[in-house]
């Protein structure tokens, strides 16, 4: 995701507004095979036998574990076609949404509560999170969630001595909308009404992530509820 690798230059000719599904069509859908360290963490978190939804899932492994080894019901959503087919062959219920629209309503979807909802790597891609994060506030006792920190040591570095802004995006630039460090998300949280239960790196170097997360903290996970 961010790295320093040459210099991406994106054809402007050919905008798609369909930017994910097209991506999981280009690439085809394949479950992962492991879990990331981020939904390692999630893993640890999440109790057995929850009610779990996890929106922008994309090839997460997180709901089939979940689902196998913690007897969990789970759900996951997606705007590509590609990953709800996927996930559904896997015994996994999924729902088509594209949840950058203004009119996505959990209510419209789901009458009972979970006790968990997942938004793992996705706030980062809507113009507006603050929507998503009320409307999931608001249908779950718990949110698990991770962003990338924009303020890791290597992208630091990299303003610094290459003047070059960190790359966050596979296939147009439009694809990352929002940063945050982890100081300004957790200030972000708590003015969406929210109490930060935990906050772990899920990686970056051993042991100074953990001592200066916002230093040296790559992706960090936060679990909270609304106050």
């Amino acid at each position: 995701m961010f790295n320093f690798i040459g210099t991406r230059k994106p054809d402007f000719k050919n905008i798609d507004e369909n930017v994910y599904d097209h991506y999981w069509s280009g690439v085809g859908y394949k479950m992962r095979e492991k879990l990331m360290e981020r939904e390692e963490i999630f893993l640890d978190w999440i109790k057995d036998s929850s009610r779990v939804l996890s929106i922008g899932c994309g090839n997460s492994r997180l709901l089939y574990e979940l689902k196998n080894k913690k007897g969990c019901t789970v759900i996951g959503i997606d705007i590509a076609e590609s990953v709800v087919a996927g996930l559904r062959k896997e015994g996994i219920e999924c729902i088509r949404q594209d949840i950058s629209e203004k009119d996505f309503d959990l209510s419209k979807l789901f009458s009972e509560r979970f006790d968990y909802i997942i938004m793992s790597e996705i706030l980062e891609h809507l113009a507006l999170p603050e929507l998503l994060i009320r409307n999931a506030a608001s249908h779950a006792d718990t949110l698990v969630i991770s962003i990338p920190n924009s303020a890791f040591y290597r992208y630091r570095v990299g303003i610094t001595f290459r003047g070059r802004f960190f790359t966050q995006w596979i296939k147009h630039p439009s694809e990352h909308l929002r940063y945050w460090s982890h100081i300004d998300f957790l200030d972000w949280l708590a003015a969406m009404g929210l109490e930060v239960l935990e906050a772990k790196p899920s990686n970056g170097p051993a042991y100074l992530r953990d001592i200066w997360p916002n230093m040296f903290g790559h992706q960090i996970c936060y679990m909270a509820k609304h106050t």
